[in-house]
């Protein structure tokens, strides 16, 4: 629970306040069936710092509800005993509870062998030519999960993760200093559509 509700107060914000507001919530209240109880205008009071409170605390709130009503109370520890795809299909049928955020909550907190592809991981393993620019992203995940092996998945996400915020960014890539320079198409591929005026990855 803790897991969803982190990755849910940080959905469409670049602060780090989330994690400021996460805290706070957890300090306030004595367990999510509080919170589920808890005022909808308190809630919202609360986690304001995040931002989108008027989206994020009716979406706890619902969650939390579907929770209780699914499992008698406000758990995920039923899931512990499912099989991956029903904890997936599950998690994704939960309100604003996606494909990536249900494969974190899956990976970070059962310690299933899953892959999360957020915008970073995405970037990283296009450009490291793992899978191909043509792959849509709602196909990403089952695409990257088949290149990267299960017992690298972890690893492959949280490194994956840190060097697209750090260095393979966006618009303006770091290749010069990339420790995987010499591993990678990109930079060879990215003077090639500057010089043709190709779209870049």
């Amino acid at each position: 629970m803790d897991e969803l509700v982190f990755i849910i107060l940080s959905q469409m914000t670049t602060s780090k306040s989330f994690g400021r507001v996460f805290d706070r919530l957890k300090v306030r209240t004595k367990d999510w069936s509080h919170v589920l109880r808890m005022p909808l205008r308190k809630l919202k009071a609360l986690i304001g710092d995040a931002g989108l409170s008027h989206q994020k605390g009716p979406r706890i709130k619902a969650i939390l509800k579907r929770l209780e009503r699914d499992f008698g109370r406000v758990s995920l520890d039923a899931l512990r005993r499912m099989p991956d795809d029903d904890v997936e299909a599950y998690l994704t049928s939960l309100p604003g509870v996606g494909v990536k955020t249900a494969k974190c909550v899956m990976m970070y907190s059962l310690g299933r062998r899953v892959l999360p592809v957020d915008t970073h991981v995405w970037r990283v393993a296009r450009r490291l030519g793992f899978v191909s620019a043509s792959v849509p992203y709602p196909e990403i995940h089952g695409a990257l999960e088949v290149v990267v092996p299960p017992a690298d998945r972890y690893s492959f996400h949280v490194n994956a993760l840190s060097h697209g915020r750090k260095v393979c960014i966006a618009l303006r890539p770091r290749c010069r200093g990339c420790p995987l320079r010499r591993l990678c198409p990109y930079p060879l591929s990215h003077q090639t559509r500057l010089a043709t005026g190709r779209p870049l990855a």
